[in-house]
């Protein structure tokens, strides 16, 4: 009996593996060129394949008369960005001998070359990771001493290999307090490590920020923090 069983498990774990899609990839900028040429070749030549289908009208996808269709397909199929975008990343400060809490919006636009890329087995959807990203960061700060706000340009380098799950990389930017903490509004420089969580090249990451901040004035100007959120690149 219990032969048996471990003979079901073993043949239900590799029933599951085979279902598991199969990820192409690629690593470098000239490889990810040559990667990206492939699979349009092979999208030319499966488009050739398919034979002609008739025109259909594309009809309005109305409720209640009103475009909402569009708009709920829209929002379903885009969730991953939505909850990148709205939902804050949370952390904490030490502001001297004063713990505070962080809540921030670090918005990203990734530019340059493509480092990494990846496709579904059977897919010619490429997915690409740039590794060099620009950064703008509003947020608030909560501690004894009041509520602040700052934003917070920067610059991102994150690398990610097509067979890595954890990414690494760091940044430097300038956090400028505008206002409250007991502080006058003022800039510092500011470095900071970086650690990002999920396959690549697929979006939807959790990145870990460790930051520091040395400021050019005001009482408190060494600021240690980390932060924790959900991200779309």
């Amino acid at each position: 009996m219990a032969l048996a069983c471990a003979c079901v498990t073993f043949a239900d774990e590799r029933a599951a593996h085979a279902e598991e899609p199969v990820i192409e990839g690629a690593d470098g900028v000239i490889p990810c060129r040559a990667f990206e040429q492939k699979n349009d070749k092979e999208l030319a030549a499966w488009a050739k394949q398919q034979g002609s289908t008739p025109y259909v009208y594309p009809r309005e996808d109305t409720i209640f008369g009103a475009p909402w269709g569009a708009f709920l397909k829209s929002i379903g199929s885009n969730a991953d960005l939505i909850l990148a975008t709205i939902v804050p990343h949370v952390g904490a400060q030490l502001r001297g001998d004063t713990p505070a809490a962080v809540v921030s919006w670090p918005l990203s636009v990734p530019f340059g070359p493509t480092f990494t890329c990846t496709r579904t087995q059977g897919t010619f959807d490429v997915k690409r990771h740039r590794p060099h990203r620009a950064v703008f960061e509003p947020g608030f700060v909560a501690s004894n001493r009041g509520v602040g706000l700052f934003v917070r340009p920067g610059y991102r380098f994150i690398l990610q290999p097509s067979d890595w799950v954890v990414g690494a990389g760091g940044g430097l930017g300038s956090t400028i307090e505008i206002t409250g903490n007991r502080e006058p509004a003022r800039p510092s420089i500011s470095p900071e490590v970086l650690i990002r969580f999920g396959h690549c090249c697929a979006p939807s990451y959790f990145t870990l920020a460790f930051r520091y901040d040395h400021y050019f004035g005001g009482e408190v100007r060494d600021i240690f923090g980390g932060s924790l959120g959900y991200v779309y690149f």
